[in-house]
């Protein structure tokens, strides 16, 4: 209980340390701190949360909501101008003084904004309260009856472009384009919606694209405008799309079809010597399927097959917008390319309106070495691991990437008495699409597709056992051409033969036979996995709300069983089938995740995930492979704990407790986490974790650990706690304390441990790369 008081006397005393120091304190005269703003708003579907960007002036920002921690940083300073003062006030917040002129302006954009919603006679105005130099102001928003369209009407003069946007007569559907959006072909304006501007622009883009998609190389939104009449007084409007009238050249070329002609593509064009395309040394050129080769040395640094599969531009068809961002989007995956440039020169032939196209490419470097020392942190132990890497871009003249690793590390097992060391080298060969039979080249245009072969030999010395692991397989990889399709991967043949020379026999007495033989010898483990991923999240647009699916289904060993059988092979002693005289594992796993991030502000931010897990061994294995196991706690997981220290269920670790012990078959996590900026690349964060892992049997040794639909709630661990974070852009480093809320492998009321919180027995802390989901 010591422990207790003694935590919570220093939070108090720290906060009231922090409270202490005036907020008012570099306040001048006569002025005010804004303190607080706040929006009153009558209109439905608006949060006031959705309007702080219209907000041109905001109070300190606040940690988690709550507290102004920037603020009373800046307050700790005193007012000499002094080195240490100076560098204090640095890593503050500066306090945000009341301006009467940026109250006005921001009531002139609120208004502005519902008057574009549809609410022309929207009224914006504010309150204020002030009290010991503080001042809070509230906006008001009355945004009374809005204007809605009454009839949506179209009068495209051009029939063909009618014809293009809204089909045919007799309601004929719109002209699908291959592989173009469904979404894109409906309307967004229709009667009785909200004559909202920014929707209106948004179906003046949608056209556009629907006719640049078509051919109409030189259309812009601009050439779209509307005709609104309001003059019914009924708070409705009749609206009328139609084109901007033909009176110039740019806009008699808009309404031009334009058809694809030469198409040339430029290998190894270099910018530091070719300043211009029309420098380019044109001597040497292959001539395929109305296509223009041009290169440089004696051949083409990439294969003309290759160029052509990843080309969406072909001559003789219409100008295709969108085939032109799949050619971007294709060239610019093949990692032999460093850069592409698209340019179209247009011409007119016979009453045709025509495009020469120049796809130019600069080459990336074809071989790279590099070499790596780095710190580990693996599920909480720290170590430092060194590696060498050989990268070939180009091995076959076909952008395959060949890869070579080894790579080295040394890790302290919780103390430094107890190294695990381990050293390895992996192979692979990379190639941007499919190789397989009976693939339509169809299917392939559709799709970014990959193949990658890899081989890898990784070897483990531990207190408890020596491990060699062997691996080796086939896979594919796919994604739609829309920015926000879904990444599959299709592992069809995935091969590890796991090999302990040397397992220590104390470590091996303590666990039950079966995990003895289907955890700890040699096997096989040879099967195919799918895994399905779709993530809207996005590095250029950190301030939207995102999410990530992650789905994945493995099965191992069906194969070589149905083998076994039709073959009539004997069973050993333990009742396994064996390859090459070694048993093999045969089980199915599916894991599923879910992780979704909720902006507040610009420095704010609520991420929550639920995820969870099953493998099940049958046939000619009783118990999963160590390797495929569940664990639970470590840094990516219910965080109170240390890494495989929570489990199974309510299993309560003893003396003669392995890591072994506590792995299982099923596992479940719950996650949500606040994240808050502190200053400079510091980012603070508070979180709850709950979770836990179960075994699918009673087996020997977990006791308590088997899963049950009617108390597995009972056992889900809870943990709660507060991290700290470094953020680099491309890397971000972790720090996270963990106290326990609820332990199921305690007994009645002791389960409760947030009612007698202990540093020694009840905390976890962690160090890690990356957010934890």
């Amino acid at each position: 209980m010591n422990n207790f008081k003694q935590k919570y006397f220093l939070l108090a005393l720290i906060g009231t340390t922090l409270c202490a120091c005036k907020a008012t304190k570099f306040v001048p005269e006569g002025e005010y701190l804004l303190d607080k703003v706040s929006i009153d708003s009558d209109v439905p579907g608006y949060k006031s949360s959705e309007l702080k960007p219209y907000l041109k002036q905001q109070p300190n920002l606040k940690m988690f909501g709550l507290f102004k921690t920037m603020s009373w940083i800046y307050n700790l300073s005193g007012k000499k101008n002094t080195g240490l003062n100076r560098f204090i006030r640095k890593i503050g917040e500066e306090p945000v003084i009341f301006d009467p002129y940026l109250a006005d302006k921001t009531e002139y954009e609120l208004k502005k904004f519902f008057v574009n919603m549809g609410y022309i006679h929207a009224e914006v105005f504010s309150d204020t309260l002030s009290r010991d130099k503080k001042k809070q102001i509230i906006y008001h928003i009355r945004g009374n009856e809005p204007y809605r369209i009454r009839r949506f009407t179209t009068s495209i003069q051009d029939s063909l472009l009618h014809h293009e946007l809204y089909g045919g007569p007799n309601d004929e559907p719109l002209q699908r384009v291959a592989g173009e959006a469904a979404s894109l072909r409906i309307p967004l304006v229709k009667d009785s919606l909200l004559f909202d501007r920014n929707l209106l622009d948004s179906e003046r883009g949608r056209l556009s694209e629907l006719l640049q998609n078509r051919g109409y190389y030189a259309f812009s939104k601009e050439n779209i405008v509307y005709d609104a009449d309001s003059a019914l007084n009924a708070y409705s409007v009749d609206l009328n799309l139609k084109l901007r009238p033909l009176n110039d050249s740019v806009i008699n070329l808009s309404n031009q079809k334009f058809y694809y002609d030469q198409v040339s593509l430029y290998l190894d064009y270099d910018p530091l010597t070719i300043t211009h395309l029309k420098e380019y040394p044109k001597k040497d050129s292959i001539q395929t399927k109305a296509y223009t080769i041009y290169y440089m040395g004696k051949r083409p640094s990439l294969k003309p097959s290759v160029l052509l599969n990843n080309c969406f531009i072909t001559p003789g068809q219409a100008y295709s917008r969108m085939n032109e961002d799949w050619t971007y989007s294709s060239f610019s995956s093949l990692r032999a390319l460093n850069n592409i440039h698209i340019q179209f020169d247009e011409k007119f032939r016979n009453d045709s309106a025509l495009l020469d196209v120049s796809i130019v490419s600069i080459p990336a470097r074809k071989q790279a070495i590099s070499f790596s020392v780095e710190g580990t942190n693996t599920a909480g132990d720290l170590g430092v691991a060194a590696s060498a890497n050989y990268m070939h871009r180009n091995l076959f003249h076909g952008s395959e990437t060949f890869n070579f690793r080894l790579r080295g590390a040394y890790e302290a097992m919780s103390n430094f008495s107890n190294p695990y060391l381990e050293f390895g080298g992996e192979a692979s060969i990379y190639k941007p699409k499919i190789v397989a039979p009976f693939i339509n080249h169809s299917f392939l245009r559709k799709m970014r597709t990959s193949t990658e072969l890899f081989l890898s030999y990784n070897y483990q010395t531990r207190p408890e056992y020596d491990r060699t692991l062997l691996s080796g397989g086939l896979r594919y990889k796919g994604q739609g051409r829309q920015k926000s399709a879904a990444h599959h991967q299709f592992d069809i043949l995935n091969v590890d033969y796991v090999y302990l020379p040397r397992k220590d026999s104390v470590f091996m007495n303590k666990l039950p036979a079966n995990a003895q033989y289907f955890g700890y010898t040699d096997q096989f483990i040879v099967g195919m996995s799918y895994t399905y991923y779709r993530s809207t999240f996005e590095t250029a647009k950190q301030l939207k709300d995102a999410y990530s699916f992650r789905f994945s289904l493995e099965s191992t060993g069906n194969a070589l069983y149905g083998l076994s059988v039709l073959f009539d092979q004997v069973k050993n002693n333990r009742g396994s089938y064996l390859l090459l005289n070694t048993p093999f594992a045969q089980f199915v796993k599916g894991d599923i995740d879910y992780t979704n991030n909720m902006v507040i502000d610009s420095h704010n931010s609520l991420a929550w995930r639920i995820g969870g897990g099953m493998g099940i061994p049958y046939g000619n294995s009783q118990i999963l492979p160590f390797e495929k196991r569940y664990y639970s706690g470590g840094a990516n997981s219910v965080r109170a704990w240390s890494v495989r220290e929570l489990g199974p269920g309510a299993y309560v670790p003893r003396a003669s407790t392995t890591f072994y012990h506590q792995t299982g078959d099923v596992k479940l996590n719950f996650n949500i986490e606040y994240r808050s900026h502190f200053f400079w690349k510091l980012e603070a964060a508070a979180f709850i974790d709950a979770g836990n892992i179960w075994t699918i049997k009673d087996y020997e040794g977990q006791e308590g650990g088997k899963f049950r639909f009617d108390s597995f709630y009972k056992e889900l661990a809870v943990g709660y706690g507060l991290g700290l974070r470094l953020d680099f852009d491309y890397f971000l480093i972790r720090f996270d304390c963990g106290e326990k809320a609820y332990n199921p492998a305690k007994q009645g009321k002791e389960r409760w441990t947030i009612l007698h919180p202990n540093f020694g027995e009840n905390f976890a802390w962690h160090i890690a790369v990356g957010y934890p989901f």
